[in-house]
């Protein structure tokens, strides 16, 4: 900390008229002082001339560098050329054309005076106004950016390379309790954001764009910037605390949260946060409200005389490090409200006792307690859960525009392009959807349509949708003895009668059915029966598309299926509603003779980058041949249950042979931090189908707990 002598010592100020005096001599500006500005360590006073024209002059206190003054004078101008929509206060020039002169040993500064008001509380600031001071802080950032100046590394008391420097001025703090929680945020931050602080982006940043450095007209629109005095070089999420520290110092509870957020609004809109730093973006909010409470406190004590003024910012800066540091509300009787809104019609909660997910990160989530689960049941997240570049794609393209395939936009045209590079030749058509439910529906009036027929076959408990045509085809959905006539089941490996056939759905991995692998011969002779017949085979990807079987890009590969249609949807887009399906123009075409197709979301760009990006982690991180090889070693430890285990890739069935006994494994796993699930007709084959960025560790861990629990629960039968 090299500028510890602006705390220690007082600063000596100059008269009215010695004021006067050096700015005439200085800037040949003649005014009078008529009035002053509360400054913490500098002198400030405002002049005007005999015709009313206002100036502000800065006196810098007199263990103040000339290099730190040349510093902010330089950075101002650079700003203002920089962005010369920002209105910055930038130093007038001397008689001399410098930025700052001296006089009686101190350097001084002349700025014009700009409209508006500093130092409005923040909490009358409106939602409009909070984002907007986002959006300035955030083009401030960006115009600093490429702005160089070798005292830029200097290190400032309330900066966060200061803070052990600082922490010892913590016992200045009287109140226990609040010198205990000023010294927590010292130490959380030591411990989880230190080590990364070198990693994070770091530029020259203001650092102190407070509601005090701002200046507001009537409507709160920003219309002045001014005090580089803080400015250093640093990580920019320090820029961004500065900034929430003064907007939301005043405010509790959701009108808290909704403020930080809406001032992140404004600034991820011009500058979006990576997510290391969104990851330390409390902590340091913590770390930068423990310094001024340190600080205050010590100076306090040394400097009673002007107790008040130190400490001005105390009370805000108590009342948002206690909020932060309060532990969540946690929702409560989730489970009786969930029944209350969504009745007995949706699907019931797996696990006896449910899940509480927050959080999620490749093959890990996080239950509202923080504790970690290793997720191998969700097929959705295929390249693991939040992953940066399919959550970055998203982001990115949702802030430039999101709208529908009405107009023309590159993005989904790429998407389909790719998409049919990876198919049989002749499937060149695709449509886009919102989910495999709407696919399959969509695929089956296709099929209606092509081949005038009505008839469908599905597998004996197969799953394909929710939509009334897809819950048609879906045994798995029946109840009460409800069968649709035009639709007839078959035993997976039996040749079904295809006469009237309008289609046969095939999932390839019979995922519904208890997972099973009939055979490539099997398919090719299934195919052949339906096309001889004058049917369609759809082959339904949305279980096992997008590389899960550990082979191919898609399942029916594999399975030596020959689709005239594909549905693609679940791990389409890593979790963004998005799905497709891809067939022949000619069928296509027939639909088109009685239908228009449009769907309003349905690959939009947001939806597009999300699915594109999907497909560039699968070929970027060899995901394809990583599946195959985690897969190979789970289900080979996995046959240590001495149980039948079967499947493709890392979609995995283990067979118990008994309901109760799959029931009680779920949740012995799932007590043990696993995540699986069941399947098959009477739900007693264990179901583990984990995100294809599963590490070698990971399996080995889904291994271990998976036989704990069949032997510790068979042990229980």
């Amino acid at each position: 900390m090299n500028s510890g002598d602006l705390l220690a010592d007082p600063a000596v100020a100059l008269d009215r008229g010695q004021i006067a005096s050096a700015v005439t001599e200085l800037f040949g500006f003649t005014g009078t002082v008529i009035g002053d500005f509360d400054s913490e360590r500098d002198q400030t006073a405002l002049l005007a001339d005999a015709n009313g024209a206002q100036r502000i002059v800065k006196i810098s206190h007199a263990a103040t560098p000339e290099a730190d003054v040349d510093l902010e004078g330089r950075a101002a101008v650079w700003v203002r050329d920089v962005d010369p929509t920002l209105p910055m206060a930038v130093p007038l020039p001397t008689r001399d054309g410098a930025l700052h002169g001296r006089f009686h040993g101190r350097l001084i500064r002349l700025y014009d005076r700009l409209p508006g008001e500093a130092s409005k509380p923040g909490a009358t600031l409106k939602p409009a106004a909070v984002k907007e001071f986002g959006a300035v802080a955030a083009r401030l950032g960006l115009a600093l950016r490429g702005f160089f100046h070798p005292a830029a590394q200097r290190r400032l008391p309330w900066h966060a390379e200061s803070r052990h420097d600082v922490r010892p001025m913590a016992d200045a703090i009287t109140d226990a309790g609040g010198r205990a929680l000023v010294l927590a945020a010292f130490d959380r931050f030591e411990a989880d954001v230190a080590p990364r602080w070198g990693g994070l982006r770091a530029q020259p940043v203001h650092s102190d764009l407070t509601l005090d450095n701002l200046l507001l007209d009537e409507d709160d629109h920003v219309c002045g910037i001014i005090d580089f005095g803080d400015l250093t070089h640093t990580a920019l999420v320090w820029d961004v605390a500065a900034a929430l520290s003064s907007v939301a110092s005043t405010r509790t509870g959701r009108d808290l949260h909704s403020t930080i957020a809406l001032f992140l609004d404004g600034y991820t809109a011009v500058c979006p946060l990576e997510p290391a730093e969104r990851d330390v973006l409390v902590d340091t909010l913590k770390l930068r409200n423990a310094i001024t409470l340190s600080l205050s406190a010590a100076r306090r004590r040394d400097h009673p005389d002007i107790a008040d003024y130190l400490s001005s910012w105390d009370a805000g800066a108590w009342n948002l490090l206690r909020e932060l540091d309060a532990p969540p509300a946690q929702p409560t009787n989730l489970r009786e409200r969930r029944d209350n809104v969504f009745g007995t019609v949706l699907a019931p909660l797996t696990y006896s006792e449910p899940l509480t997910a927050v959080r999620g990160s490749g093959a890990t989530l996080f239950d509202a307690n923080g504790r970690e689960y290793l997720d191998a049941y969700n097929n959705v997240p295929v390249v693991g859960h939040a992953h940066p570049r399919v959550a970055t794609a998203i982001a990115d393209q949702a802030r430039l525009l999101s709208t529908n395939l009405r107009y023309l936009h590159p993005r989904a045209i790429e998407l389909a392009e790719r998409l049919v590079a990876t198919m049989p030749a002749g499937l060149d058509t695709v449509l886009f959807l919102n989910s495999g439910s709407e696919a399959v529906d969509l695929a089956w009036r296709i099929a209606e349509a092509a081949t005038g027929k009505t008839g469908a076959r599905v597998s004996d408990f197969a799953y394909h949708g929710v939509t009334t045509a897809t819950t048609a085809l879906s045994p798995e959905q029946w109840r009460g003895g409800w069968a649709p006539e035009h639709v007839r089941t078959f035993s997976v490996g039996s040749q079904p009668s295809v006469d009237g056939v309008a289609a046969v759905f095939i999932d390839p991995t019979y995922t519904s059915d208890g997972i099973l692998l009939p055979g490539r011969d099997y398919h090719a002779a299934l195919c052949a029966n339906a096309r001889q017949a004058g049917a369609l085979v759809v082959a339904d990807e949305v279980q096992a598309g997008f590389g899960r079987a550990g082979d191919h890009m898609w399942s029916f590969v594999g399975a030596g299926i020959t689709p005239d249609v594909v549905t693609l949807g679940k791990p389409m887009g890593n979790g963004f509603p998005v799905a497709a399906v891809i067939a022949r123009r000619a069928d296509v075409e027939v639909l088109a003779e009685h239908t228009e197709f449009f769907s309003t979301y349905a690959g939009g760009p947001v939806a597009a980058a999300a699915a594109t990006a999907v497909l560039d982690v699968i070929a970027d991180e060899n995901l394809i041949e990583h599946t195959g090889a985690m897969g190979a070693r789970l289900r080979e430890r996995l046959t240590e249950s001495g149980y039948d285990v079967r499947g493709r890739g890392l979609l995995i069935g283990v067979d118990l042979g008994d309901t109760a006994h799959a029931s009680r494994v779920l949740d012995h796993a799932r007590n043990n931090g696993v995540l699986i699930g069941s399947t098959g007709p009477r739900s007693d084959v264990l179901k583990i189908r984990p995100p294809l960025v599963i590490t070698p560790a990971q399996v080995e861990e889904v291994a271990d707990a998976v036989l704990n629990a069949i032997e510790r629960e068979t042990d229980e039968k």
